[in-house]
């Protein structure tokens, strides 16, 4: 990747981003889902240990690709049961096609981000970063927005006020580090992420409301 990260050491996430004379839209892409009828072996696996992890039943379970979530050894899923309505998605990381990493494994983010290597996109390090990293308890559980359309007009206008706000996608900085957004699972709040490697090889994480500068 850049100057930035081979491995690395958050909160998670994840986002959710139709003609009469003409030739109708083709519909926008959907991230594979798959249930315990019609996992692969991989996605079993992962079904088994979430399920093992939260007290879900396996056969409830449905796992779901994260968009921009794959590249190198490393692919990033969301998982949730579909029989307990409190139940958030939790996001899972499968390394080297059979190894399954969660949040709170030893060092987690570090071997999530070795997988993913060089090839990895700037959304799939925020990815990552925002579900294997740490960002303390003053930042709560969230998605990472890839356009204004995932930001609730609340948090846009809170981070607006507060000035010196942009919005930009998921990017590499010219140092190599990530820059991101991330908002709250209820849409109220925007804060400003940034993830740059230490001359240590741990990743340090820098969190504040969007906006301050």
């Amino acid at each position: 990747m850049r100057t930035l990260i081979h491995a690395a050491g958050c909160c998670l996430l994840i986002v959710a981003p139709t003609g009469c004379a003409q030739q109708a839209a083709a519909p926008a892409a959907t991230p594979t889902e798959t249930t315990a009828e019609t996992m692969d072996e991989t996605s079993k696996r992962v079904a088994a240990v979430a399920a093992d992890a939260h007290g879900w039943q396996v056969a409830d379970v449905v796992v779901t690709d994260v968009p921009d979530g794959a590249a190198g050894a490393c692919r990033l899923v969301g998982v949730r049961s579909n029989n307990v309505l409190s139940a958030s998605t939790k996001t899972y990381a499968v390394l080297h096609d059979d190894e399954v990493v969660g949040r709170g494994d030893a060092d987690a983010l570090a071997r999530v981000l070795d997988a993913c290597g060089d090839e990895a996109s700037p959304a799939l390090w925020a990815e990552a970063v925002a579900a294997f990293g740490e960002f303390g308890e003053d930042v709560p559980p969230g998605r990472v927005p890839k356009t204004e359309a995932n930001i609730s007009s609340d948090a846009h206008r809170g981070a607006i006020e507060r000035g010196g706000y942009r919005f930009h996608p998921p990017q590499f900085a010219a140092d190599g580090a990530v820059e991101f957004f991330i908002t709250d699972v209820e849409g109220g709040q925007l804060f400003d992420v940034r993830a740059a490697r230490g001359a240590d090889g741990a990743i340090d994480v820098v969190v504040k409301p969007a906006g301050l500068g």
